[in-house]
């Protein structure tokens, strides 16, 4: 296991580092670590789902329909909408989407995410945490993937006690949300 390697970024004119993130229901822009004045690490969850006047695309683990409706409060004249201030990222960072299609009657864009899996924030599916991007924090174990689906995640001290309860819990959790 090696230590934390989460992608962070930073918006135009924000202070706080940021990170991109998926559990099994869906995409989330978060605080890169814990803030105390923060009630959570998530700022938005920015994904939506298809429109119906698209088919769906393939279904691909990294792309996904970027609501529109989606805010984080940082937005301005000059940045709209969420994802207008994520595309505004300074050019010496990497980029996080690449705008694939753009539907005009709900607003959404479908967008793949330019980051590979072990450079996003991981959700541990036994505590609900979210991975920080923490030097001294360890990455955390893939326990769920199967084909193009959202991988799942435990953190290592839900990893050291993961059993077959735990596993079934973890089940029913994802079926109910």
């Amino acid at each position: 296991m090696s230590l934390s390697t989460v992608h962070t970024f930073q918006l135009p004119g924000l202070p706080v580092k940021l990170a991109l993130g998926h559990r099994y229901d869906g995409w989330y822009l978060l605080f890169a670590r814990p803030y105390p004045t923060a009630d959570s690490r998530e700022v938005a969850r920015i994904d939506a789902p298809a429109p119906k006047s698209r088919p769906s695309p393939t279904r691909h683990a990294k792309r996904f329909w970027f609501s529109s409706s989606a805010q984080s409060g940082w937005e301005s004249t000059k940045f709209p909408t969420l994802l207008d201030l994520l595309l505004a990222l300074d050019v010496r960072q990497q980029p996080l989407f690449a705008v694939l299609d753009h539907d005009s009657e709900s607003g959404s864009s479908h967008v793949l995410v330019l980051l590979r899996e072990e450079k996003l924030a991981h959700f541990c599916e036994g505590c609900t945490e979210w991975e920080t991007a923490e030097d001294n924090s360890l990455r955390w174990y893939m326990v769920r993937t199967s084909g193009d689906a959202l991988p799942g995640y435990l953190c290592p001290s839900c990893h050291a006690k993961d059993w077959c309860g735990a596993q079934f819990a973890r089940y029913l959790r994802r079926m109910v949300s």
